[in-house]
């Protein structure tokens, strides 16, 4: 599949059914989406539908909001798949690898591991949320739980695609930021508790596991300064919504 198209967007973070709009604003046939679009599910869907409408296809990721309103993050999960899967082409990429001719897209939350900045121990911050009323410590330790599923998960898949012929780039997808030195410019992530919660420390790992150089595009959300750069050959790029007046925002397109 050579010089295929994909508008990424995420973090729109919509509060009502009025700003689920996206006419006129798609530029690619495909379109990722990194999470955090709405913690309301009916508002998500509303989003997901119109945008099943401008896109051949969509690959969602959820992020950390998705799951505000829910105290079961399981039940959560369960939900969101049936809530997705009657859109055909709405694909949720939770524990769901997806081929498209020689491209792999492989995709996570990421969750965090709440030491991100690498200022702070995991059980420092995690009582620094619980205190100041964030979360407690059973949905912390839940969250730790998944973010380490989430590394697992990806090293796994990134270390099957080694040995299959057929794909030759493997886009990543995550809601969590990949690498501290994306956002350790900002004085407002680094070395501070929000810093320590907005990316995984291990889920970059997975590199380490693609011996054939497959990964070529990383794409990631959270509400974050703009990154776009090539490391060691991996294009990291975000497009998260930086205004509540979504009439303003748009997609982003990326060449595959």
């Amino acid at each position: 599949m050579i010089g295929t198209h994909f508008d990424i967007i995420s973090d729109l973070n919509l509060t009502s059914m009025d700003d689920c709009i996206w006419e006129n604003k798609a530029t690619s046939l495909f379109c990722l989406v990194a999470g955090n679009i709405s913690a309301d599910r009916d508002i998500l869907e509303t989003f997901l539908e119109e945008l099943s409408y401008a896109y051949h296809m969509v690959f969602f990721i959820d992020g950390d909001l998705e799951h505000e309103y829910y105290d079961d993050l399981d039940e959560s999960y369960q939900d969101l798949i049936e809530l997705i899967e009657d859109y055909e082409n709405v694909i949720y990429l939770h524990d769901n690898i997806i081929i498209m001719d020689d491209v792999c897209i492989v995709g996570a939350n990421g969750w965090t591991t709440f030491d991100f900045t690498n200022m702070s121990t995991v059980n420092i911050t995690i009582d620094y949320m619980k205190s100041h009323g964030i979360m407690d410590e059973d949905r912390a330790n839940e969250i730790f739980k998944l973010a380490v599923t989430d590394q697992h998960y990806m090293y796994n898949a990134i270390t099957n695609l080694q040995e299959v012929m057929d794909i030759n780039k493997i886009i990543m997808i995550s809601n969590t930021v990949p690498e501290y030195d994306f956002i350790s410019h900002n004085e407002h992530f680094n070395g501070t508790y929000t810093g320590d919660v907005m990316g995984n420390n291990g889920l970059s790992g997975c590199i380490s596991s693609d011996e054939a150089k497959k990964i070529k595009t990383w794409v990631f959300g959270k509400p974050v300064d703009i990154v776009d750069c090539v490391r060691d050959g991996i294009h990291y790029m975000n497009n998260p919504a930086q205004t509540t007046n979504i009439l303003e925002y748009f997609p982003k397109r990326i060449e595959i």
